[in-house]
């Protein structure tokens, strides 16, 4: 599944087996063949991806930002966040 993140300062590109994130509705875990969804992400919370590589990122999100999802990718538009 490609992920695609967008922030002011750069956008980079992906490849991942899974996304962990923080909605005002609850956790959401999205894999391939998820269905399309638009959600917003809840300020000082994680972003979690597991990279195809076996390496699993976390983005500290210090703002809210704003996740769209289709079936093989997502996009994730983030304010501010600093990443682990």
């Amino acid at each position: 599944m490609k992920l695609i993140i967008v922030s002011p300062q750069h956008k980079e590109q992906h490849m991942i087996e899974w996304l962990h994130a923080q909605t005002p509705e609850g956790s959401l875990v999205i894999k391939h063949g998820h269905a399309p969804l638009i959600a917003t992400l809840v300020e000082k919370s994680e972003l979690s991806f597991l990279l195809k590589t076996g390496e699993t990122i976390t983005i500290h999100l210090i703002r809210p930002g704003f996740l769209e999802v289709d079936r093989t990718s997502i996009t994730a538009l983030i304010n501010q966040a600093t990443m682990q």
